[in-house]
């Protein structure tokens, strides 16, 4: 149903709306998964995310200091790596949205980025910004 189910917390829709959502859908055509936009209200948020997560082909994990410390961020890294189990296909790609202390993260974000390669944005540099749409 989705190219991908994007995992973030709430206050980084703005990136999403001003920078994702036009890069990827409208450039690209992709069809993202945005909680904001894409969940039905009044149904259960974990049953919801797993189903979303289930029908993506990759889940876009955005990564913020807010986030990783956030019990919805273990939860959906959890759900997409199970997918790693069930069907031996690693759907995660990981985005460093906003620079991460590397010792107040959970073990299991740490893990993926310790285990994978992962794209930073840059807020600043519009060459790096061309290389990151390039190599996402």
């Amino acid at each position: 149903e989705f190219d991908a189910f994007v995992a973030h917390d709430f206050d980084d829709f703005g990136w999403i709306r001003e920078h994702l959502m036009p890069k990827m859908e409208g450039e690209h055509h992709l069809k993202l998964c945005i909680g904001e936009r894409d969940f039905v209200p009044g149904t259960q948020l974990k049953d919801v995310i797993v189903d979303k997560i289930q029908s993506s082909r990759k889940t876009l994990l955005l990564l913020t200091p807010k986030f990783v410390n956030s019990e919805w961020c273990d939860f959906e890294l959890a759900m997409s790596r199970n997918k790693l189990f069930v069907n031996g296909r690693d759907v995660i790609v990981a985005v460093v949205l906003k620079p991460l202390q590397m010792d107040t993260i959970s073990r299991r974000v740490y893990n993926v980025l310790k285990t994978r390669l992962y794209l930073e944005w840059n807020d600043e540099d519009v060459y790096a910004q061309k290389l990151f749409w390039a190599k996402l």
